[in-house]
């Protein structure tokens, strides 16, 4: 008896209704395969992969880490990393970098091939930057010139001549693309 049910209700739906359960499926799939695709590298250890990304920030944005506290992979909103407390030198040994996050996000297959490692951009969070006055024209034009994807946030400048203090800015923001694209505030 409730066999003969079953077969009366699943024979009054249409074909394209029956279809359409049917791929609910294949959605379920899906969406259980992307997940998995992103939270997986929560298990990575980034710190053998370090060597990779210091060669790839160094060739590609002129930025020699020194020092770091860890890297840490998150995959919200966007998959990026994320290496706190970073100490660097940019474009020159005379141009010292200290920020409190740097967010590098790579592509998705770079996550899981560091072989043919690539950014899609960079951002740096609550940095301070010490320079001479003389590296002053180095750095605005490799900053500017820079043609992959950086941006900067919440930059505290500090311009110096001969150990005498000549500028300090705070909280300046800088974007090479974008909507403000090459404005500084």
């Amino acid at each position: 008896m409730i066999n003969k049910n079953y077969k009366i209700i699943n024979n009054k739906f249409h074909s394209i209704i029956r279809f359409i359960f049917f791929i609910r499926y294949l959605f379920l799939i899906f969406f259980v395969a992307i997940v998995l695709f992103f939270t997986i590298p929560h298990f990575f250890d980034f710190e053998k992969k370090k060597i990779i990304i210091h060669n790839y920030l160094l060739d590609n944005y002129g930025l020699e880490i020194e020092s770091f506290e860890k890297i840490k992979y998150n995959s919200l909103p966007i998959p990026h990393l994320q290496i706190n407390d970073l100490s660097a030198n940019l474009y020159s040994n005379q141009i010292n970098l200290q920020t409190k996050r740097l967010l590098i996000y790579p592509n998705f297959l770079s996550i899981y091939n560091f072989r043919n490692f690539h950014l899609k951009k960079t951002k740096l969070e609550n940095g301070i930057l010490d320079l001479n006055y003389s590296d002053l024209n180095t750095l605005s034009k490799n900053i500017l010139k820079q043609k992959k994807k950086i941006q900067i946030k919440n930059l505290d400048l500090e311009i110096k001549d001969k150990n005498n203090q000549i500028i300090n800015l705070k909280g300046i923001n800088y974007s090479n693309f974008g909507y403000k694209k090459n404005n500084i505030h």
